[in-house]
Parts: C-alpha cells; sequence; structure tokens
C-alpha cells in the first residue's frame, strides 16, 4: 500500500514537473534537441566524445551538444561564464531534477542572474530522466556518471581555463539532481570540496518506488536501476549518499528541504515532506559520524522551482561569506597530507576504483561493499570478496626496498619488495572467500555468503635496509572476506531508523561561523 501510494504520488510530481516546463518562459532553443544535428556519429567517430555544435544565448551563456560516448548519442550542456572574470576559474556543476534537462536552471532556476556577481563557471550538462546512475536500457546502457565525472572535466579542461584542484570544484543539483550531487561527491571525495541539495532523496532505500519511476522514464524495465532492494541491497548502498557518509569527512555538505506546505494554503506536498524527512536522517547520520554539514528544513516550502531559486541563491551567498573569510583555506592541509601519504578510509560498491592516487582492482562475482581502511604509506586493511590487486601512489623511494608483512585469517605473511622507477608499490592477493564465493548463489552454497565475513586483510609496508638478504615469497594471498556492515537502515514496519539513532538537527557545532 506505501508503495503505491509513493508510486502515484511520484508520477503526480514529474507529470507537473514537465507541464510547468510547457508553460512557463520560454527561452530561444528550448523546444530544440539534436535531431538538427542529423544521424548520430558512428564509428571511428563514435568513440570519443566532440562537439557537434555550440552556441551563445547571452553575454554569459553558452550553450553546446556534444557526443557522449558514455550514452551512445549527442546530449546538451549549458555554461555561464564567471561573472567576476579571472584567469582561471572555480566550476560549479550544478545538475538539473527529474522532468526537467540542461536549460532548466537558466530557464526557470534564475542561474543566470543569481551568478551575476560570482566567480565561478557554471556547468548545466543533461543528465536525462534524471537517474545519475548507470542505467540498461534495452540493448543500450546509459552511463551518466562517466558522462558527468568523465567526460564534461574533459569537456572543461579543452574548452575553458578552470581550475580543477579539489578546493575549486563543487557539486549542487534539485532533486534527483541534488541526489546525484551528493552521490558524486561519496563517490569522488578526493576530486570535489563540497555539495548541496535542495529538495533531494539522499536515501534510495527510503524511495526506492521513486527511483524505479524515474528509472521507467528513461526506459528502463522496473526494478533494474540497481536491482531488488532486498536481495541486491549493495547494488543500493553503493548508490546511496546516506549509504557512503562517511566517504564526505572534510566536504562543505549543504542540503535543505521545504516542509511540504506553504503558510497560506492547507494543501499538502507530500513528496517535499518525504524528501524533508530524508534530510532530517541525512543530518542524523552525520552527525553520528561527527562529519561537519549545514541542513536547512525550511518551515514552509514546496517541490517547485520557487523553493529552488530561493535555496540556490542562499547556498551561493554562503560559499560568498566563506570566500571572504577565507573559510575554504582550512580544507587545503588535510587533502595535501592525504595526498602525501596520510590516512583516509573508503567506502564504495565498485570493483575498479581510484581514490587519492591508489588503485585498487578487485575480481569478484557478485556486488558487494568493500572498506579500503587504515590507507597510509605505512599500509591499509582491505575487506570484501574475491582477488585483489592494489597499487600505491608514487609514496616511496624509486627502487627502494621495502618490508612487506601481511596479516590475514590464513596466517601472516612476509616478504620484501622493491617499488618501482615511479616510486610505487602493486600487492595481489586473494580474499579468504574468495575460494566460496560461487557464480550461483542456491541453497546448496548459501551458507558460503557467511565465510571469512568479520575478516579483513592487512599490509603493512616499512622502509628495509638496502643490504637486507631477507626474500620472502611475494605469495602474499593470506586474505579474507569481510563485508562492512549494513548501513541501510529502514525498518519496513515503522519506517523508523533501527541502526543509527537520530540526533535532531545540525548541532552548532556543525554549523560554520557564518551559518549559525
Amino acid at each position: 500500500m506505501r508503495r503505491s501510494i509513493l508510486i502515484a504520488v511520484g508520477a503526480r510530481a514529474i507529470r507537473s514537473l514537465t507541464a510547468a516546463r510547457s508553460h512557463r518562459g520560454r527561452f530561444p532553443t528550448l523546444d530544440q534537441n539534436s535531431s538538427f544535428l542529423g544521424p548520430e556519429p558512428r564509428g571511428k567517430d563514435a568513440r570519443k566524445w566532440h562537439i557537434r555544435d555550440k552556441r551563445k544565448l547571452s553575454p554569459r551563456l553558452r550553450e553546446f551538444f556534444i557526443y557522449s560516448p558514455a550514452l551512445g548519442r549527442t546530449v546538451g550542456v549549458r555554461v555561464l561564464l564567471p561573472g567576476i572574470p579571472a584567469e582561471v576559474s572555480p566550476v560549479i556543476h550544478l545538475y538539473h531534477g527529474g522532468g526537467d534537462d540542461f536549460r532548466s536552471w537558466t530557464d526557470f532556476g534564475a542561474a543566470e542572474e543569481l551568478t551575476l556577481n560570482s566567480p565561478y563557471l557554471i556547468v548545466m550538462p543533461d543528465g536525462g530522466a534524471g537517474t545519475y546512475s548507470r542505467l540498461a536500457v534495452g540493448s543500450e546502457v546509459h552511463d551518466w556518471p562517466r558522462f558527468h565525472n568523465v567526460e564534461i572535466p574533459d569537456f572543461l579542461r579543452k574548452t575553458y581555463s578552470v581550475d580543477f584542484a579539489p578546493e575549486s570544484q563543487l557539486l549542487a543539483g534539485l532533486s534527483m539532481g541534488g541526489y546525484g550531487a551528493m552521490k558524486y561527491a561519496a563517490w569522488h571525495p578526493d576530486r570535489y570540496s563540497g555539495a548541496a541539495a535542495f529538495s533531494s532523496p539522499l536515501d534510495p532505500l527510503s524511495a526506492v518506488p521513486a527511483f524505479d519511476i524515474i528509472a521507467m522514464r528513461e526506459g528502463a524495465k522496473s526494478m533494474t536501476i540497481f536491482g531488488d532492494p532486498t536481495s541486491d541491497r549493495s547494488e543500493w548502498i553503493a548508490n546511496s549518499p546516506y549509504g557512503l557518509a562517511e566517504n564526505l569527512r572534510g566536504l562543505d555538505l549543504w542540503f535543505s528541504a521545504g516542509s511540504g506546505s506553504l503558510e497560506e494554503s492547507k494543501d499538502r506536498d507530500l513528496l517535499e515532506s518525504m524528501i524533508n524527512s530524508h534530510g532530517e536522517r541525512f543530518s542524523a547520520r552525520l552527525n553520528a559520524l561527527g562529519i561537519r554539514h549545514s541542513w536547512f528544513p525550511r518551515t514552509s516550502g514546496l517541490h517547485n522551482w520557487t523553493s529552488w531559486e530561493r535555496e540556490l541563491g542562499a547556498w551561493l551567498k554562503t560559499l560568498e561569506r566563506r570566500r571572504d573569510y577565507g573559510d575554504s583555506n582550512r580544507r587545503t592541509r588535510p587533502r595535501r597530507e592525504v595526498a602525501d601519504g596520510g590516512e583516509f578510509s573508503f567506502l564504495t560498491g565498485h570493483a575498479l576504483f581510484d581514490i587519492h592516487g591508489w588503485r585498487v582492482e578487485i575480481s569478484r562475482r557478485r556486488a558487494q561493499i568493500v572498506r579500503f581502511g587504515e590507507v597510509s604509506a605505512a599500509g591499509f586493511s582491505l575487506s570484501g570478496t574475491g582477488s585483489f590487486r592494489v597499487r600505491t601512489p608514487g609514496l616511496y623511494t624509486p627502487n627502494g626496498r621495502y618490508d612487506i608483512s601481511v596479516s590475514g585469517p590464513t596466517g601472516d605473511n612476509a616478504y620484501q619488495q622493491r617499488a618501482d622507477k615511479k616510486g610505487r608499490l602493486t600487492f595481489t592477493g586473494r580474499l579468504a572467500a574468495a575460494m566460496h564465493d560461487p557464480i550461483i548463489p542456491g541453497k546448496r552454497t548459501q551458507h558460503f555468503t557467511t565465510l571469512g565475513q568479520e575478516e579483513i586483510i592487512t599490509v603493512r609496508i616499512a622502509s628495509a635496509p638496502e643490504d637486507s638478504t631477507t626474500i620472502v615469497s611475494r605469495d602474499s594471498q593470506a586474505d579474507s572476506q569481510a563485508d562492512v556492515s549494513d548501513p541501510a537502515h529502514v525498518d519496513d514496519e515503522t519506517g523508523q531508523s533501527s541502526a543509527y539513532g537520530y540526533t535532531g538537527r545540525t548541532s552548532a557545532a556543525a554549523q560554520s561561523p557564518s551559518e549559525r
């Protein structure tokens, strides 16, 4: 019953947003699509992104049509040049919501007017139906994360003079666009310094029907965006800002939501009310982790452009105050320490990932959450199933010899390894459950899924004397499976948090002085 109500509410909200687009003010190219460019590129031309058309819409506003190999088609991108020009400009990646497109922020959200005195270059890429996820549609795969996080930065690098230091890269969005902004920040905390979400669902496992609707609007089948929320729970967590919240430590986080009502009206916007509850839970989760953030639950406000224009303006004013007080500079030192071998941890659902210069590859037979923890120049820990390969950044003396010790559920092992000419070390091995990880789980193999769940492999690295002659086998295959404890938390019966206690709205300690 609850799922049916949410589907009905979500469908009505998307229809109303689409209707609003057709009746409000129109920009000259509002009703155009890429059909005027002719057939999509094929063969060699389809292997790399390229600009197919561009135009100047105003002194600051530019519109591009870019062919994306990640999507297999041409999509639109709008760019607002900085209101305060500079030789090198910081960037805000600004995402639209479901039912809108790359033109929406300038057509309906007053983005051009609000950024008139801003030093940021604003890039507004298309997001399709608004999944901000890798989605199978028939025989095609729409890889929106690759388009947004790989092709768009490459487009900016080759088209404009922008600063790609993490301190100069920000993410923001409304509704599903805010979900995308927070998720990308959790996926790539080493690329971005902050994220903002306006009226956004930040806990997908608490809004399964809404995500299902968005995926179906793009052409996918029901329950295929992240799979079944029960049997494919790890996929949902891997795409959840709530589930990956610990990755957001050290970033500037700003999110808001309306109450779902207006003071002069008795009508209720159930979608905005649901999203407001997401913000409350997300704030409580961040508080429990001790992560600074700014959460603004508004006493009024609906899921509409009036609210989002207000929130974009409020966030931009916050950025301006922080620039004036030099508040953002406090984040540069921790990032440099990590880049120089300082300790960090990272939670992910990806089998292949790069983080702070480390590359991790895991060969696995099923989706899982992996914790890459206690990572520093002195070593790391790794949990999960399958076999692994870890390559460090160039933190070590080129061709220098190092003592390596590996601890796992099957015992300990020690050996020596020389760094390569770039000062990198490489480790390979098997996690303990790799030998008990059936391709097709079933009744005969279901007990394998619990074997080694609490085991973690630990690798320690130390300099070795150059005259040392102790060489031990490199087969450091003493490894294990240890799936991360499930951060999914919603009790289907009560709808209340069962794993994390609610700690209230953002405390004063979690706000910057300018936000209290």
